[in-house]
Order: C-alpha cells, then sequence, then structure tokens
C-alpha cells in the first residue's frame, strides 16, 4: 500500500520523524531468545526465523492472543499463527514456545517472560521482534519491568512505506496514538519514561490537526 498524492504532500514529511523515533532498530547480536511480539504482520515471524536460522539465538518465544487488527481476520490466536508461519519457515517445533494469551504489550512482556521461566529457560538476553512503530514501547516495558534482562531491538526489515497496515490517514494516527502511549504508560508505571524530542511533538501535533481537518 501506498499514499495518495494528497497524503504524500500533506502528512508523509511528518509521519516520518515520529517512524524514526517509534521505530527503533540495532543490529542484532547472539542472544538466549527471540522473542516476537503478536501482530497481524507476518513480516514479523519471517524476519524472527530468519534471526533463527541465522544463529542469533536457539529459541524463539511468540506471545499473543487476539488484537483489534486480528480477532476478526486469524483463526486462532497470533502466538499459533505466528508459531505455524514459524515452523513452514523451517524453525523446529521444539525451539518455539508460544504464550497466547496476551492481549496487550505490557502482557507480552509478562507473561512471555513467565513462560521462559516456567520451562527453566528464563533469559539474560532477548532479541525483541516486533512491528516497527511499537518497537520502542517493546524494549521500554522491558526496561521497566525487566530491567536485567539485556534486549536488542530487531523489527523488520524496511521503512514507514513497507509497514502500512492501514489506510494512510489511519497508519498516521496510529503514530500519533503511539506516543500518548508511551505518556500515559510511563505515567502508569508499565514502561520506562521516554523522552520524547521536541521535533517529533511537533509533527505529532500538526499531524493530528491535518488529520482532523
Amino acid at each position: 500500500m501506498s499514499p495518495d498524492p494528497q497524503i504524500d504532500t500533506d502528512l508523509w514529511p511528518l509521519v516520518q520523524p515520529l517512524w524514526e523515533y517509534l521505530a527503533l532498530a540495532e543490529t542484532p547480536r547472539s542472544a538466549d531468545v527471540v522473542f516476537v511480539f503478536g501482530s497481524r504482520d507476518l513480516a514479523v515471524p519471517t524476519w524472527a526465523a530468519e534471526l533463527f536460522h541465522e544463529g542469533y539465538a536457539p529459541l524463539v518465544l511468540v506471545t499473543g492472543s487476539y488484537g483489534r487488527m486480528t480477532r476478526d481476520v486469524f483463526s486462532k490466536p497470533e502466538a499459533l499463527i505466528f508459531r505455524d508461519h514459524l515452523v513452514k519457515s523451517g524453525v523446529p517445533r521444539s525451539a518455539i514456545l508460544i504464550e497466547p494469551v496476551a492481549t496487550n504489550t505490557l502482557e507480552n512482556v509478562r507473561f512471555g517472560v513467565e513462560t521462559l521461566r516456567q520451562v527453566g529457560r528464563m533469559p539474560a538476553t532477548a532479541l525483541l521482534v516486533a512491528k516497527g512503530f511499537v518497537m520502542r514501547r517493546c524494549v521500554a516495558t522491558f526496561a521497566r519491568q525487566f530491567g536485567d534482562i539485556r534486549v536488542c531491538a530487531c523489527p523488520p526489515d524496511g521503512g514507514v512505506m513497507t509497514a502500512l497496515d492501514r489506510k494512510p490517514t489511519e497508519f498516521a494516527a496510529r503514530l500519533v496514538a503511539e506516543i500518548d502511549r508511551l505518556e500515559r504508560y510511563a505515567e502508569s508505571g508499565d514502561i520506562r519514561v521516554q523522552e520524547i524530542p521536541s521535533v517529533v511533538r511537533k509533527a505529532a501535533r500538526r499531524l493530528t490537526v491535518q488529520i482532523a481537518s
């Protein structure tokens, strides 16, 4: 999906700074587990499988029940859909753990880590794989909930144009909402406080106005 000319002209220059801030990405490094956050985007388990095959970790943990964008699309929880995709991508079932109950990022982290703990695989390091625009929140959640686990942000390759999962105006609004979530969840103690640059705040405000007009 690509934005129409009007969206490209009016909104996309404002979307880019939000994307660059939210979509944390680091060079993968050896870890105890590839920790995968469920979603509708099958690029996520595809990339997780690549990380596994390249030898970055011996285990893949997939967490997620149903979300707003998967409840009427997937026939079973996201974790199970992703597990099947991983298996089709050549990852052995014996190397995959699933957590199919979590319904939000905080639960993904807490329930996923607890699943690992219960089977004696409590990690010291983890590669986090999720949709790009939620990557900062995933890292911030780990930092607040399990600060002793060293994590590496590893979203699928590609920029904002490859990450569109809804209409461009809706996608832009979703990125603005993500900035708001970072602030609200930090206040509630779910995630580590994030420093939001002024350029990102300004872009979010301008996007809000343009989307509403």
